[in-house]
């Protein structure tokens, strides 16, 4: 069969696949791909099966309750144009309707691969520079991200940990499984390489989510648990430089922060500014200031209330921290809508092999 006679469907799901590749790698394949998947959804119509499908699930009806809070908020938003703005950069969430209405079953191996494919191709060039066998494009052998942002790229090396892990959990064939944990290996060393604290993090708390998911026993989930990220931890704290200073770093900086008000260091600032927060919280606790209006409200706070965190200025054009953002956007209501989300992907009804 050639490829003209395939149906739209089967296209999808081949770009879903090439998507998936794409995704730790280019930011403009991501636009690109995601346009593509938009318009030829588009044309795969059967539009009165997808409502059905999209209206009965609680994720899609979640976000989608969070999404047009966003856009409520306009109302009480300063700053509408740039505020609008702001929301729009939310499309990107359009391929995941897409994937739910129109991948097929057996296309999600597939995917999965294609994505832990791309990771192994961002992962070989970040050892490169590492190694400093080559330089690419931002990247440092202090840190070497080479497609993204550290935070970013450290949340892929997490979830694609995560992913390795569970096929070793629950893979039959001994072969496979030593193959995963080759690779599983690599990914830990480039996660605890770069500086991205907030993927490390993510990582060890997908452990212990992961290990309840995969063994019914919860005794010996909790024990594979503690064991895996002890080891772990050990090993990335005496054998990455790059973690061990920065988990000394923080120490210090989180005691400077405390007994000396000192907060112009990574650390200090998120403390100073959770307490610039809290005030914010305090007196819009229900709605929020609005989108964007927040951060001006934030850096009016400092020099109002906090001259002891004027550097905050410099480097908080965000506040570091969605759930702080979402609250002092959108206010106890906002942050009720996200969490929601999360809540409705925890407690779908996914049937799994167990080990």
């Amino acid at each position: 069969m050639t490829l003209a006679k395939l149906p739209i469907t089967s296209y999808i799901n081949f770009i879903v696949i090439m998507y998936a590749f794409i995704l730790p790698i280019s930011r403009a394949g991501i636009v690109f791909f995601s346009l593509l998947l938009i318009l030829l959804w588009l044309f795969e119509a059967g539009f009165q099966a997808k409502y059905r499908l999209l209206s009965q699930n609680k994720v899609i009806l979640a976000l989608l309750g969070f999404l047009l809070f966003n856009i409520l908020s306009l109302l009480w938003s300063n700053n509408v144009g740039d505020a609008y703005h702001y929301i729009v950069k939310y499309w990107y969430f359009l391929p995941m309707i897409v994937l739910f209405t129109s991948v097929q079953k057996a296309s999600i191996p597939k995917i999965l691969s294609a994505f832990i494919a791309g990771m192994f191709v961002s992962e070989m060039l970040s050892y490169g520079v590492f190694f400093e066998v080559w330089e690419f494009k931002h990247a440092t052998a202090e840190n070497p991200s080479p497609f993204m942002h550290h935070i970013e790229y450290s949340i892929f090396l997490a979830f694609t940990a995560l992913i390795i892990l569970g096929r070793i959990f629950n893979h039959k064939e001994v072969k496979y499984q030593l193959l995963y944990s080759l690779f599983f290996m690599s990914i830990i060393g480039n996660l605890f390489l770069t500086a991205g604290r907030t993927g490390q993090i993510a990582f060890l708390v997908g452990i212990f989510v992961l290990a309840f998911i995969s063994f019914q026993n919860k005794f010996k989930a909790f024990v594979v648990f503690v064991l895996l990220s002890s080891f772990i931890s050990f090993i990335a704290f005496n054998f990455s430089s790059t973690f061990h200073q920065r988990i000394l770093a923080a120490k210090t900086n989180i005691l400077h922060a405390i007994e000396d008000q000192k907060y112009c260091s990574s650390l200090g600032a998120r403390i100073g500014a959770c307490i610039v927060v809290g005030d914010m919280i305090l007196s819009d606790p229900l709605l929020g200031v609005g989108i964007i209006d927040n951060m001006e409200v934030f850096h009016a706070k400092i020099d109002k209330d906090y001259p002891q965190m004027q550097c905050l200025h410099l480097s908080f054009m965000h506040l570091h921290n969605q759930f702080w953002q979402i609250t002092t956007q959108l206010g106890l209501v906002g942050l009720f809508l996200f969490l929601m989300l999360f809540y409705r992907i925890f407690t779908l009804n996914i049937r799994e092999h167990r080990v």
